[in-house]
């Protein structure tokens, strides 16, 4: 599930908040842009009028002229005739092809110097006036030169009295002088019109009144638009924070732990900073929820959301993991690493104890695993550079290893992760990747250890031992597996291998004519615990057919604190089958008379612990009345772990039936025991 929802976030964050607002700026920045285009062009539109009306007048000027000359007046007369324009106030100029004057009506000319030709739909030449004073500007406003600041300073000049708003919007405003060509038939002379273009109030306020519909028609998208980016954004947000949110404390949930811890230790500004990912774990909580209800058990996990709220620094933060489980990211201070760790387990304890009080009234305890994150230095520690790939759930899995290491030991709240930690990690998980091959390939081995009686000397049996010959580690030792087999379950099928093994091996002795000795096998509790499993060690024996009383179980101490029914049960079946059962490691633990009493077991065997540091005796006197206890039950008796002389003599002395320990031999390669069995036994 938080796969999916994690996947879920990813995608909702790819969906990114900059390109709606992105798309509003641009179409904000096209409506602006098409309203001053638009506006520009009705200008042009209203100057465009006005120029083709001029236009047409200096054309008629012109026809008029080609009219004289055709009905036989030269230019000069048929210029001359044109003297009712000049009494009408229109001035012209004649010019030949070299732009020399021909003939001239009024008291000003064009500026040649200040021409233009442009186009208007259709294409026209105008040249200024010289009597005219025009800025220096290129394009259009060489001729039209109409300063923005002049029309809109005469725009808003306010009515005089009496005068309506008709009057007002006639009054022409801007006034502009300039002279229009045309071209006579004859292609060498050049007709140069006076004319005079005028702008009124009206003119500016349709310019004004098309603008502001144009803008009001463009305003409507433009709030759509914004509305919609607007909603996006908090649907984003509100988004993002539903995604964030821990339904159980109503705080930070662990995807927004993971996105911004990684956020806070990739920043730049925090590689010279040493930081601490820390599991924090609320003990006994089902139990906790058991006898005070799920609702109370919520209720404290939100308390402690709000303490850690509250306690919780700049460049820091923390969330719910799942159960009672809190992941903190915290910052720690001081110039080396020993430093620094005193000042986060000074903080965690602090915080453990105001935690504790969080219910006065009830007890409640907390464990913390804690994996500092040193400073990030360059290889040659040289210069601080930032932190790349940071894996949050990486991080927190070593500071949960650390938590579980300080249940393991009493008193202890808090643990730090080291390297000798991560290698035990890293040991239990190649061991539990391998382990399933290893069983395939037969790199197990067995290992057979005798068994001497203290009155002969002789080789009276044996105990099975397992090796782990791995082609990759070389040969494992059991207590570098065997813990890990318990743990997983994998035991049970390390016992059927052994027992197999050892079955055929006692087969094969007898079939070859070897002298064979009772070799004893150990059993896991947690086969001890399952029903059926007398039949199912008959059927592995019986695959290879050796004699059944060649074989003894071997169970340990506690496996007769499980369930004693069917512990009982299955040694009772055990027996009937031929096999004989002891109880391994007496004395190892907790020792159970009452289990003496109700099991019917062959052996007692005594743990090697009583031989070590008896410098009082009492370990003697304890081993004496326990061989006479198993005497008095029918049950011989193995001493186990003898490693001295005086130990082999006390022992003969009290009548202990057999003796494995290092003082006779070390456990040792099948090979090598059958050569020792064929000289000792």
């Amino acid at each position: 599930m938080s796969s999916v929802r994690e996947k879920t976030f990813k995608k909702l964050r790819r969906k990114k908040i900059w390109p709606p607002i992105l798309v509003f700026v641009v179409f904000v920045i096209v409506c602006v842009v098409a309203i001053l285009v638009f506006l520009q062009m009705f200008a042009l539109y209203i100057m465009g009028t006005k120029v083709v009306h001029h236009f047409e007048e200096a054309q008629r000027v012109g026809g008029v002229i080609d009219a004289l000359i055709d009905g036989g007046d030269t230019l000069h007369e048929a210029a001359y005739e044109m003297h009712k324009y000049i009494l009408e106030g229109k001035e012209i100029y004649i010019t030949d092809r070299d732009g020399n004057l021909v003939y001239q009506a009024g008291d000003s000319q064009p500026d040649f110097n200040k021409v233009l030709e442009f186009s208007l739909g259709q294409s026209f030449v105008a040249a200024a006036d010289s009597e005219s004073c025009f800025a220096q500007e290129s394009g259009i406003g060489t001729i039209f030169c109409m300063p923005a600041e002049e029309v809109f300073g005469k725009v808003f000049v306010p009515g005089e009295e009496g005068e309506d708003l008709g009057e007002w919007l006639g009054k022409t405003i801007v006034s502009q002088d300039y002279w229009l060509r045309t071209i006579l038939k004859d292609r060498n002379h050049a007709v140069y019109v006076k004319c005079n273009i005028q702008f009124k109030r009206e003119d500016i306020a349709y310019v004004c009144i098309f603008g502001l519909i144009a803008l009001v028609l463009l305003l409507i998208p433009v709030i759509l638009l914004f509305v919609n980016t607007i909603r996006s954004i908090v649907t984003q947000r509100k988004m993002t924070l539903l995604f964030y949110l821990d339904p159980v404390t109503g705080g930070r949930n662990w995807l927004c732990f993971q996105n911004y811890a990684e956020r806070i230790l990739t920043r730049r500004m925090n590689n010279k900073k040493a930081f601490a990912v820390v599991n924090l774990h609320f003990e006994r909580y089902q139990n906790y929820c058991a006898c005070y209800g799920v609702k109370a058990g919520e209720g404290l996990l939100e308390a402690m959301d709000g303490f850690l709220n509250a306690r919780i620094r700049k460049n820091e933060i923390f969330a719910r993991n799942e159960g009672a489980d809190f992941g903190l990211l915290l910052m720690c201070e001081g110039t080396n690493e020993e430093e620094r760790q005193r000042h986060c387990c000074k903080r965690m304890h602090s915080l453990l104890a105001e935690l504790a009080g969080l219910k006065p009234e009830q007890k409640i305890h907390f464990h913390a695993g804690i994996h500092m994150i040193p400073p990030y230095i360059s290889e040659e520690n040289k210069w601080y550079q930032a932190r790349k790939d940071v894996d949050i759930d990486q991080l927190f899995a070593y500071a949960n290893a650390a938590r579980l290491e300080s249940n393991c030991i009493q008193d202890r709240r808090i643990s730090f992760f080291d390297q000798e930690m991560l290698g035990r990690q890293v040991w239990e998980r190649w061991v539990e990747d391998t382990m399933e091959t290893a069983l395939r390939n037969e790199e197990f081995q067995v290992y057979l250890q005798p068994k001497y009686s203290p009155v002969n000397g002789k080789l009276v049996g044996a105990e099975a031992l397992v090796r782990w010959d791995s082609p990759v580690k070389g040969i494992i030792a059991p207590g570098g597996f065997i813990p890990i087999f318990e743990a997983t379950g994998f035991i049970t099928r390390l016992d059927d291998y052994m027992i197999s093994h050892v079955a055929k091996l006692l087969a094969e002795w007898t079939i070859q004519g070897k002298k064979t000795v009772p070799v004893s096998v150990n059993v896991s509790r947690a086969h001890f615990s399952q029903e059926g499993v007398a039949e199912h060690i008959c059927q592995l024996v019986d695959a290879y057919g050796p004699r059944h009383e060649l074989i003894e179980l071997e169970v340990t101490e506690g496996a007769f604190f499980d369930d004693k029914d069917i512990l009982v049960e299955t040694v009772k079946q055990l027996r009937g089958y031929g096999f004989g059962v002891s109880m391994d490691d007496f004395g190892a633990g907790y020792s159970s008379l009452n289990s003496l009493k109700d099991i019917p077991l062959d052996v007692l065997k005594l743990d090697g612990e009583f031989f070590r540091g008896d410098e009082d005796g009492r370990g003697q006197i304890i081993v004496k009345e326990a061989i006479r206890l198993a005497r008095s039950l029918d049950m011989r008796v193995v001493a186990e772990g003898i490693e001295k002389k005086e130990q082999v003599e006390f022992l003969a002395g009290q009548g202990c039936d057999m003796i494995q320990g290092f003082y006779f031999a070390k456990p040792m390669p099948v090979t090598e025991f059958e050569e020792k069995v064929e000289k000792d036994a």
